[in-house]
């Protein structure tokens, strides 16, 4: 899925101009004999030839169409050179820079020549003219450069939203999780406002609608109206999918959030605003828009839900494929069995037998609650203590690795997310382990009434030129912090990174209910 926003953009822009270009036609079609006498008496009281042609129509569509070849210059050209611009920056910023300047110039004297040569003693009665002249200088043939400082104003302001449509859009699509679905969300916001916009430029171009109340109501009551239908449609009622709707929980946001857009909204209605009219504008969003939505909703209800739920789906399956690889792989595997037989040999079958255990327990949580969304918390510490306790039969014969864990009891009435603490301790004794230089792993597992407090450090080597895990980095901590945004939003921090000669790894999570949360996926 792609987002349509500059698409949906510049079809805006193209429907605007057409609508002004229209209106010029249609003023020299429904202009009456006597007003085109006036404006020919006009001409001729200034000793100018006179073709409204050549002197009024032409021009004016030229200057909507250097309009509109402006935006399309700055879009697929400038805007386009800079995204892609690789190694040669510098170059391509010079090269847009000097592009906007002739864009400036094109945008402010040159209209204004066109305009004085449309119109050379000023303005006179027209039944539709857009004022195409920026700074109206009287003889711009005076002064090269009237205006320009008018066509930087306006090229500066569309580049300063165009930055913001260009982050926002990079943010949507490099989303860790759901860009689909916010994708969805802005492909459907900007394509509502393409008619949004153009109706009221028709409705006054072709002078449908006389008087402000019409404008005024329709800022005041249609936008608030659109957004309140998107925030329903993609935000309250996948959310309370399976819910009852006639409930706080769902009622409470739904009216909280029509009001602030109907109050927001309302300051279009200048003079005529009062707070019976807002009032009277909410109810009508709640009783009018909200049923609309939820119709919408209904119909397109399988896309939405699918595009909410199956990239997490994704992301969360992914990440146990990852664990799953990183924990139990031939090299993991052959490590263990290696090293359960060295021991075997040097002190009989008490530490062999016990390997084994903790290796069977390991492997029969990998292949059972490993499924699950969340599991008892103190399965994840026995599993964590098991991966230790594993891991120092292979390095118990070496003085300088020193292992330290300070590992709290866990209480059983909690829950976390399987193997969210493992890939930490994983990465300690892959990385902060050297067979050649001292080496330590401290760990740290403590809790309170609500957190729990994982701490992890080790000492950094280099990696050696012949290690076969060179260039495998396991699950990576990159991928835990997408997995704890996915299942713990907003009730988590995680930090890590170099501290002096360390490795340090700190999370910190909100407690879960176990009872609530141990639930087995699909």
């Amino acid at each position: 899925m792609k987002t349509r926003w500059r698409e949906h953009e510049a079809v805006l822009i193209t429907i605007i101009a057409l609508i002004i270009i229209a209106g010029y036609i249609r003023a020299l079609v429904v202009m009456s004999p006597e007003q085109m006498s006036a404006i020919r008496a006009a001409f001729a009281q200034h000793d100018v030839s006179f073709n409204y042609f050549t002197r009024i129509l032409l021009p004016q569509i030229g200057c909507i169409i250097i309009l509109w070849l402006a935006y399309r210059w700055i879009n697929k050209g400038i805007i386009r050179q800079l995204t892609n611009s690789g190694k040669n920056y510098a170059v391509t910023l010079l090269m847009a820079v000097l592009q906007l300047l002739v864009i400036c110039y094109v945008l402010g004297p040159g209209i204004n020549f066109i305009s004085y040569y449309s119109i050379p003693f000023g303005p006179i009665n027209l039944v539709f003219y857009f004022p195409i002249g920026f700074g109206g200088h009287p003889q711009p043939f005076l002064n090269n450069f009237g205006g320009f400082q008018v066509g930087m104003f306006l090229v500066g302001l569309y580049l300063i939203y165009a930055l913001f449509r260009e982050i926002t859009i990079r943010f949507i699509e490099k989303a860790p999780f759901k860009a689909s679905y916010y994708i969805l969300i802005c492909n459907q916001a900007t394509m509502t406002l393409v008619p949004f916009f153009a109706l009221p430029i028709f409705t006054s171009v072709f002078k449908l609608v006389s008087g402000d109340i019409y404008y005024q109501g329709y800022f005041a009551f249609v936008l608030p109206a659109l957004l309140i239908f998107i925030t329903n449609t993609y935000g309250l009622f996948p959310r309370s999918e399976g819910k009852p709707l006639f409930r706080w929980q769902f009622a409470g946001p739904l009216l909280f959030t029509t009001f602030i857009y109907t109050f927001v909204f309302s300051i279009f209605l200048g003079p005529e605003w009062s707070w019976i009219l807002v009032l009277c504008f909410w109810v009508a969003q709640v009783a009018i828009v909200t049923p609309l939505s939820w119709i919408d909703y209904r119909q397109r209800k399988g896309l939405i839900l699918h595009l909410r739920g199956v990239e997490a789906a994704l992301v969360k399956s992914n990440a146990n494929l990852q664990f799953l690889r990183s924990q139990i792989n031939p090299h993991f595997l052959f490590n263990a069995l290696n090293t359960l037989y060295g021991t075997a040999l040097i002190e009989g079958s008490k530490n062999t037998a016990e390997g084994i255990q903790k290796l069977g327990d390991m492997m029969r949580f990998m292949l059972h609650d490993n499924g699950m969304d969340f599991i008892p918390l103190e399965k994840e510490v026995e599993y964590l203590k098991n991966y230790i306790s594993l891991q120092k039969l292979r390095t118990q014969l070496s003085k300088d690795i020193v292992i330290e864990e300070d590992i709290s009891e866990a209480d059983d009435q909690q829950a976390i997310a399987p193997m969210l603490l493992i890939p930490f301790v994983e990465n300690a004794f892959k990385h902060g382990i050297s067979l050649t230089e001292k080496s330590w792993i401290k760990i740290k597992l403590a809790f309170d009434a609500e957190h729990i407090f994982f701490e992890v450090r080790n000492t950094v080597h280099p990696s050696l030129q012949n290690d076969p895990e060179k260039d495998h980095s396991g699950i990576g901590l990159k991928n835990v912090q997408e997995r704890l945004q996915l299942l713990y939003p907003g009730k988590h921090q995680f930090t890590y990174g170099k501290e002096g000669g360390e490795f340090v790894a700190k999370l910190t999570l909100n407690k879960i209910n176990a009872v609530k949360r141990t639930v087995k996926m699909p």
